[in-house]
């Protein structure tokens, strides 16, 4: 009996580093759509207060660990990032995780080539197959610029959304004359 008793206390430190090495899996690259229209900024907040969501397609189940987004603000801006559940496609208001952040984190001097900048969630959500959406909002009167992709559905599985003061209420595809557009964006996971 004492035999078997040490040989389970002998795999226990072994279990337990097996399950830290699980837990620290790097993120994996979920979804993504990085083709931009360099031209082509969208506005976050501003007077208008709009605020950008693009939805996305998750395959296999994970934590979200962080996502990107090519985008630029003023330095006091106050940026709310989300992820959120969706319902038709676009963000059904259901938060799964939040980060708050500064606008100097997003401030970048204009270059030829446009950088994608990351947002990690301090609590990454357990998503498992389905759509989601991350959602993009700047509080108070500073704004932020986000670049858009280009004209068309360069990301089939999902679509970029916007909502505006003096618009109707709720979501709306993102257009312009040009067509639809998507967002430019990289979401990342941790693989259970």
């Amino acid at each position: 009996m004492r035999k078997r008793t040490g040989r389970a206390m002998a795999m226990v430190p072994a279990l337990l580093l097996a399950g830290v090495a699980v837990a620290a899996s790097p993120p994996e690259l979920e979804a993504e759509q990085v083709n931009i229209d360099p031209g082509a900024w969208l506005a976050l907040g501003g007077s208008v207060q709009q605020r950008l969501a693009q939805s996305f397609e998750v395959v296999q189940a994970g934590y979200i660990s962080h996502v990107m987004v090519p985008m630029s603000c003023q330095p006091k801006a106050d940026v709310r990032v989300t992820l959120e559940k969706t319902s038709g496609g676009m963000p059904d208001g259901s938060v799964l995780a939040y980060e708050e952040l500064p606008g100097f984190v997003f401030d970048s001097v204009p270059t030829p080539a446009i950088g994608m900048r990351m947002i990690e969630f301090g609590a990454p959500p357990l998503v498992g197959p389905g759509t989601y959406a991350v959602t993009l909002r700047v509080k108070g009167r500073y704004d932020c610029g986000v670049v858009a992709g280009p004209h068309g559905d360069p990301y089939p599985a999902a679509r970029a959304w916007f909502i505006a003061a003096d618009n109707p209420p709720g979501w709306i595809e993102l257009f312009d004359a040009g067509g639809t557009r998507d967002l430019a964006f990289q979401v990342f996971l941790r693989p259970l």
